[in-house]
């Protein structure tokens, strides 16, 4: 076996094996990064975010395709330096499939962040009792985004709203404070 052969079959052995590893990793969620602590950072943090085309998982893809592209090409008996074009062209085909899929995927994710806004008009029971006349706070229950939630209220009616009692979402006092109205 000539040494670049050995060298290709190095390239597609190792890079399947972390490749391998990574679907392992990930079938079980250990396929994140892991954050240690809080940290302070001075200056802009208006930063993009999300996937770049160079990732561990798109490099991996690259050498996945140049190492087991060229074990072929050279025991195909193609010379060294089209060996070398053929797999860097393949690799990078998976590579920007690779990264093609990962940006799909990362479009489905959801923040998870409630947005009230989306309470408006929906009806929900009254948690703990709402004082009449924006007098204080009480908190109603309701399904907002498919998820049950307690949220602080107010009211503009002229009497408390006790306990069980339905009620509609009017309006937001803020981000995460209803206005609502009874029912019946």
């Amino acid at each position: 076996m000539s040494t670049e052969l050995q060298i290709f079959y190095a390239i597609g052995i190792l890079s399947t094996l972390i490749l391998v590893a990574q679907l392992i990793l990930m079938l079980f969620g250990l396929d994140h990064d892991a954050t240690v602590g809080d940290v302070d950072m001075e200056g802009p943090t208006d930063h993009p975010g999300g996937l770049h085309i160079l990732s561990v998982r798109t490099v991996v893809a690259f050498f996945v395709g140049f190492g087991w592209t060229g074990v072929i090409a050279i025991e195909n008996k193609l010379p060294l330096y089209g060996t070398v074009i053929l797999a860097a062209l393949v690799g990078s085909v998976f590579l920007f499939f690779v990264f093609s899929v990962m940006r799909s995927l990362h479009r489905l994710r959801d923040s998870g962040t409630l947005n009230y806004r989306n309470a408006v008009g929906k009806v929900g029971s009254v948690y703990l009792p709402i004082p009449a006349n924006r007098a204080g706070p009480g908190q109603i229950e309701i399904l907002v985004q498919g998820r049950l939630t307690v949220v602080q209220a107010f009211t503009n009616a002229g009497q408390r709203i006790e306990n069980q009692a339905k009620v509609r979402v009017v309006d937001l006092v803020d981000p995460q404070t209803l206005l609502v109205e009874p029912l019946g």
